[in-house]
């Protein structure tokens, strides 16, 4: 029987919904899923999630602590306890650069145990220096398969050594019918219209950080609504939190927005739903995204997207030609954010509501059961290359 462990540092909706996928998968398999979590509260995402009973085996290592505390030397010995306990034949490993990845990837390694790598990683998301690319390399080589995003993720995994073939797609999902379901419910609430703008809105959700590009957006904005007549303008409601709020908030100012831009503060993904229903379109100007899933959110939602083309996501979820589901744009001009806004409210509401439907249409094929279905192929590439090693240092013994 397989036992697979994998390890996420604290589980929010997006990571309960791909383990419940992939539990279940694994079940029906014969197989089981050990399934940890580094802590139970993280600061960077203070997500709420209830948790059920679960198609897999549960492990918080450290329930009452936030992430951010944890020294790394404790990350690693909790992983490393865990793994001696309950002594799985296979290891899925989250990313190379957490301390329990590292010490997974020690552990599996140690005993010859096949370990499936699941990375949303690009070349383009942060200078890379060769000394950290070699470190890299040396890492990915002792991974046997990976589950990626999309083709800008296994394309950096290819240059990092990995082979193609050994590369299945699905990391990047979410519960697409929770958000569907959601959006429909909001939508036939007859006072849900109370609590929005009275007029359309773009709709963007971040953290309030300096690669979210926000400040960026705001100044595009005003570039926007001093570009169309005043009854054709739109608002733009921004969901979030974080250090940059301050700024951002300054800037709204600075550029006479602060009546038009809507800022709620952080909200979990469940809370004033409305707001996600009846956005007229979503932003999303990262400057930085290794993927974006609430993009996926957003489209799930049904509705039209403008999507900075350095997201990972970007060319999955807003193929072209443009108009498909929206369109992409360059998060470091501002001209370019300004007009994509400007384009946006230039279309058609039977145009929006096209727009809407194909990206809750693509987005359909990026649900958890994709994640589940990358996972367990990869598992299958992985065990067959740990084989077949096996069998070759065997040979070569005689």
């Amino acid at each position: 029987m397989i036992k697979l462990a994998i390890c996420f540092t604290n589980w929010g909706p997006y990571h309960l919904a791909r383990l419940r996928a992939l539990g279940e998968s694994l079940r029906g398999r014969g197989c089981e899923l050990l399934a940890y979590e580094v802590a139970g509260i993280e600061r960077r995402y203070p997500w709420r999630v209830e948790r059920d009973q679960e198609p897999f085996t549960a492990d918080t290592f450290f329930a009452d602590r936030d992430l951010e505390s944890i020294p790394a030397s404790a990350c690693r010995g909790a992983i490393r306890s865990a793994l001696d306990r309950d002594r799985p034949n296979a290891v899925a490993i989250v990313g190379y650069s957490r301390p329990e990845s590292h010490e997974a990837l020690r552990w599996a390694k140690r005993r010859r145990v096949p370990v499936v790598l699941l990375s949303e990683s690009q070349r383009i998301d942060h200078r890379r220096y060769w000394w950290k690319e070699a470190i890299k390399r040396t890492r990915v080589e002792a991974c046997r398969a990976a589950v990626v995003g999309g083709p800008a993720h296994r394309d950096y995994l290819v240059d990092l050594g990995m082979r193609r073939d050994r590369i299945t797609y699905g990391y990047n999902a979410i519960d697409n019918a929770f958000f569907a379901d959601r959006a429909e419910i909001a939508r036939n609430d007859p006072n849900a219209r109370e609590r929005i703008p009275a007029r359309p809105y773009f709709l963007a959700i971040n953290r309030f950080v300096p690669e979210k590009n926000l400040e960026r957006l705001v100044r595009a904005f005003a570039r926007y609504r001093a570009s169309v007549a005043e009854d054709r303008r739109w608002d733009l409601v921004l969901v979030g939190d974080g250090p940059n709020r301050a700024a951002i908030e300054a800037e709204a100012k600075k550029h006479e927005m602060d009546s038009f831009i809507h800022i709620t503060g952080f909200l979990q993904v469940d809370e004033r739903f409305e707001l996600r229903a009846f956005a007229s379109a979503f932003v999303h100007p990262s400057l930085m995204e290794p993927w974006g899933l609430v993009v996926n959110e957003a489209a799930a939602c049904g509705t039209p997207l403008l999507v900075s083309e350095r997201a990972g996501c970007a060319r999955t979820l807003v193929p072209d030609p443009i108009g498909v589901s929206g369109a992409r744009f360059d998060p470091t001009d501002e001209v370019d954010l300004a007009e994509s806004l400007a384009w946006m409210a230039e279309r058609s509401d039977s145009e929006r509501a096209r727009m809407g439907a194909n990206a809750a249409r693509i987005v359909a094929d990026w649900g958890p059961d994709r994640f589940a279905q990358g996972v367990v192929e990869a598992l299958e590439i992985a065990r067959s290359v740990e084989r077949s090693r096996r069998a070759a240092a065997a040979i070569a013994s005689f």
